[in-house]
């Protein structure tokens, strides 16, 4: 055969090899069991745009909810502590519409209701850092400070330096933060605290191609743990822009400071994370100290992933909107919400529930906050 006959063979060898890619791509979406309204619009970009959309389903099209990056026996020797707390407390009774709420996370999502906590609401950085900083120097046993960006400007140095004075005060540290939220941050922020004997680990580094397919899946949490009976949980990262804002206002976030027992459950989903990324199973007492009674306030911690066999969050909201019986008001910066989330919202407030939602008047996202606007 002469060179063009095999240039033809080669050429045609390529293309059956493409279009059975995709072909086998689309047959994977179909089986995926997804809603109606993604699988046809992953089949849609996969037959018009067949290689930016086979690029763009690798990188953030492949559904991870039937993998796991911890075992059961892994996380049940986490949670064994948080049960024993748990299961030694007086039985906890609320509401009817609550308590059916509060099921519902427990069973589906083991997040354990425990009472007698008291919580700190912070509405301003300055006064979170303010007491986040008094806690890190109170430490005297173990900081586990996970952020989604813990940047390399004034308040991410200002709590670095803090870290590393506790550290070599032979406090044990560990700092966990996102690999994309923090791309921008140069490594040598993060190395000066390693050189101090701080733990630091990056959660799932964007590789190609081991983990392509995970550059959709990030770890949003801010958590601050220290000594097992003090937390932080809420909305604000570890960067500047929360105290200064970005020169179109103040920058409105909030978040919360728990003391009690809730604090096993903060605990536990910082070292599943630590796990899932470090494999080291950190299960020893020293993590969940006793804890008395701290307060009246009953709380519950609800960790989403987008590996888990349930839509925990997603369904726990549409039961508590269901069971609104007088009000049920939303705050948030950002609102592009599914069509059953919409659905019961207006299925609410036709049946004479109060429906109040707040959204703010800039964000820091354009075409974020235009979409969240088309919803209104």
């Amino acid at each position: 055969m002469d060179v063009a006959v095999w240039n033809s063979i080669f050429v045609a060898v390529i293309y059956f090899l493409y279009f059975a890619v995709i072909l086998t791509t689309i047959f994977v979406v179909i089986l995926d069991n997804r809603s109606p309204v993604k699988t046809m619009a992953w089949i849609l970009v996969l037959f018009f745009l067949p290689v930016a959309g086979w690029i763009l389903y690798l990188f953030f099209g492949r559904s991870t909810r039937k993998e796991r990056l911890i075992s059961r026996k892994g996380y049940a020797r986490l949670s064994k502590r948080p049960m024993a707390a748990y299961q030694e407390q007086p039985s906890v009774m609320v509401e009817h519409g609550k308590q059916r709420l509060m099921d519902f996370f427990s069973r589906v999502n083991n997040a354990l209701p425990f009472s007698g906590n008291r919580v700190t609401v912070y509405t301003d950085a300055v006064s979170m850092l303010s007491d986040l900083l008094k806690d890190i120097y109170r430490a005297r046993h173990h900081i586990h400070l996970e952020f989604y960006i813990f940047e390399d400007d004034a308040v991410g140095r200002l709590v670095r330096d803090a870290l590393i004075d506790r550290a070599r005060d032979g406090v044990k540290i560990r700092v966990l933060y996102d690999d994309v939220g923090c791309w921008k941050v140069p490594l040598d922020f993060y190395e000066q605290m390693l050189c101090e004997g701080i733990e630091v680990l990056s959660f799932l580094k964007v590789r190609f191609p081991r983990f392509t397919s995970k550059v959709n899946y990030r770890n949003h949490r801010k958590i601050v743990v220290i000594d097992g009976c003090v937390g932080f949980i809420g909305g604000m990262n570890l960067a500047e822009r929360y105290v200064k804002g970005l020169g179109k206002g103040n920058w409105r976030d909030t978040h919360v400071r728990l003391e009690g027992k809730v604090v096993y459950e903060l605990q536990t989903a910082f070292l599943t994370d630590w796990y899932a990324i470090d494999r080291t199973l950190l299960t020893s007492a020293e993590y969940f100290p006793p804890i008395s009674v701290k307060g009246g306030v009953l709380g519950q911690i609800v960790t989403s992933d987008p590996v888990g066999e349930w839509r925990d969050i997603m369904q726990g909201l549409m039961m508590a909107i269901c069971s609104a019986r007088r009000y049920f008001y939303v705050q948030t910066p950002y609102f592009l919400p599914n069509e059953e989330v919409m659905t019961a919202l207006q299925t609410a407030a036709l049946a004479g529930v109060d429906v109040r939602l707040m959204l703010p008047k800039r964000g820091d996202t354009w075409l974020i906050h235009k979409g969240s606007l088309s919803y209104l």
